[in-house]
């Protein structure tokens, strides 16, 4: 038989107390605080006999202690987020009067000294406490009323992520919320970072002579005698992981040199322009002529009559609004020119 702890011999109703007492005792221990003014009252009793085994008792005096105010706080530690620039990304809070009597807390944000780019934080309130904010909910907030033990505030600190903010910029944002009663026992912080989501577009270009050197490898500078060819390369990436729209390549005419028709080529590929890979021929000469990369619609590309070179990068492209340059990504644009004999 397992050793329960009890005695052989001991009584059953003892055995039974024990076990109430076990059961009991979580439960007593899991009540919340009493309120600040309880009164805790009690008075002792005391019985006897005489000779005779008569019964007496007696009473002692009521004693009574009162439950002073215990003033605490809690709020939520929502998750660092990010955002595209000209935009406002909310943290969602929620602040819980942790202490046993009625406080009201201020709340404030400020940008903090670890990421200070100065960001304006403003504090709304959660109107229907489901912590995602909503269109309408602008109302402004710097405190949140009474609250009684165990109750609950929900609001949102709004960052507002400037326009023209660099891909990577970071702010720092601390959350402070203040008691009005209890001192340093009642506050308490937060910091959120705040990261900008921005496109990273760059462009390189490169030049090689392919009538001297026709597999010749491109550079930032080329040597060529008049009625030679030129053939140029331009990388335009997107480095950021965030998609970049409305992309346009202009390449303005060049002194000296004449544009090749038909030597323009697009397409996700490094590869010197030969028809094969995810290149495509344009003509080059109308504006829009013919979609290239048809497989995932790389650009429209044209040649106006001055020989400036524009290209619509990008998938979903038109001739009118460019396209979509995706995430960590990277279009090639060539095209060739004759030096002038």
């Amino acid at each position: 038989m397992p050793n329960t702890g009890i005695h052989a011999n001991t009584p059953k109703y003892l055995f039974y107390a024990f076990l109430l007492v076990a059961l009991i005792l979580p439960a007593s221990m899991a009540l919340a605080a009493p309120p600040a003014g309880t009164l805790i009252t009690n008075q002792a009793s005391v019985s006897f006999h005489d000779n005779n085994s008569n019964t007496f008792t007696a009473q002692s005096n009521t004693v009574t202690v009162t439950v002073t105010s215990v003033y605490t706080v809690s709020v939520s530690t929502p998750a660092d987020a990010a955002g595209p620039s000209n935009t406002v990304v909310y943290y969602p809070y929620t602040v819980t009067n942790t202490g046993n009597d009625n406080n009201t807390y201020t709340l404030s944000a400020v940008t903090g000294s670890a990421h200070p780019a100065s960001w304006t934080p403003v504090i709304y309130f959660d109107a229907n406490g489901d912590g995602i904010h909503d269109l309408g909910e602008t109302t402004v907030t710097s405190s949140t009323g009474v609250l009684v033990p165990g109750g609950t505030y929900k609001f949102f600190v709004g960052v507002t992520i400037p326009l023209n903010t660099p891909n990577g910029t970071q702010d720092d944002t601390v959350l402070s919320v203040n008691g009005t009663g209890g001192g340093s026992a009642a506050t308490a912080q937060d910091n959120v970072v705040t990261t900008a989501q921005a496109p990273n577009v760059s462009v390189v270009k490169a030049v090689r002579n392919i009538t001297t050197n026709p597999s010749g490898s491109y550079g930032s500078t080329a040597v060529a005698k008049p009625n030679e060819v030129l053939e140029y390369q331009m990388a335009v990436a997107n480095g950021s992981a965030t998609q970049a729209t409305q992309v346009v390549l202009t390449d303005t005419a060049k002194a000296w040199t004449t544009y090749i028709p038909n030597s323009m080529w697009i397409g996700p590929n490094s590869t010197a322009p030969n028809g094969g890979g995810n290149l495509q021929q344009d003509d080059g000469n109308v504006m829009g002529a013919k979609p290239v990369c048809a497989t995932n619609t790389c650009g429209y590309s044209s040649v106006n009559g001055s020989g400036d070179v524009t290209a619509y990068l990008g998938t979903g492209a038109t001739e009118t609004a460019g396209g979509n340059l995706t995430n960590v990504s990277t279009v090639y644009v060539y095209f060739q020119v004759r030096v002038q004999p």
